[in-house]
Parts: C-alpha cells; sequence; structure tokens
C-alpha cells in the first residue's frame, strides 16, 4: 500500500511500519517463502516451540508483542501464563455460531482494565489484564 497512489498519508505509513517491523508466524505448515512479500521480517515458529520463542521474544529489544487473529495461540499462551493483557475488538457483527473466544472459560482469570471506541466506528476495544499480570 506505500506504492498505492489512493493510500492516504495515514494508511501509507501503517504500511510502511508494518512492512518494517519484525514478524513471527506461528505454524507448523507455513514457511518464510509463504510470508510474502514480509519474508525478510517474518520468522516462523512451529507451534510446539511457541512457549520458548514467546520468553525469547519479550527479552529482545523493542516493544509489545501482538497477536492477531489466532484464538488458538492466544488461549494456549494465556493458560502458560505468557500473556500480560488481552484486548479484543468487538464490532457490530452477529456470527450464527461463530467460533467462540474461549473454550468453557477463559484459560486464566481476567481484570477488566479499561474500554475505548472510536469517533464514527461502532467497534468497542475491551482491554483485560491477565490475573498473574496485575
Amino acid at each position: 500500500m506505500t506504492d498505492d497512489p489512493e493510500a492516504t498519508p495515514a494508511q501509507q505509513e501503517i504500511s510502511r511500519l508494518d512492512d518494517a517491523i519484525d514478524k513471527v508466524v506461528v505454524s507448523d505448515s507455513l514457511t518464510v517463502d509463504d510470508t510474502e512479500p514480509w519474508r525478510h521480517t517474518t520468522r516462523v515458529v512451529r507451534r510446539a516451540d511457541a512457549h520458548e520463542a514467546v520468553p525469547e521474544l519479550r527479552q529482545g529489544a523493542g516493544r509489545d508483542i501482538l497477536i492477531f487473529g489466532s484464538r488458538t495461540l492466544w488461549n494456549d499462551l494465556l493458560t502458560a501464563g505468557l500473556v500480560d493483557e488481552l484486548h479484543l475488538m468487538v464490532g457490530p457483527v452477529v456470527l450464527g455460531a461463530g467460533t467462540p473466544a474461549f473454550g468453557s472459560q477463559p484459560a486464566a482469570p481476567l481484570c477488566l482494565l479499561d474500554t475505548r471506541t472510536w469517533e464514527r466506528s461502532d467497534d468497542v476495544l475491551v482491554r483485560y489484564a491477565a490475573a498473574h499480570a496485575s
């Protein structure tokens, strides 16, 4: 999108930052070549190695570690005590049976930190701390 003449300056900046940051993909089937166009900033970690990779990433330079779109992974990491905060984005879409965010209950006790909304958006961000991180 950084080359897209229709992109706004904000979209171009987000795209530039996304291109530049290091990414870790937890997968047993993908390879680095499958992550094009980000293969030069992407590392693939097997699912069995995720519990070792997260503490290693935490020791490195940088900021927060974010997980996008993997309920299975963040539930596993939450159970293992490797999640400090959980941010859930809730939108005004109802999806039949859908995929529950948790199994029968969250893997660890959660404490609500805050909520956030945005102007001209129907989404709500709900932010929780994992009990071990309090």
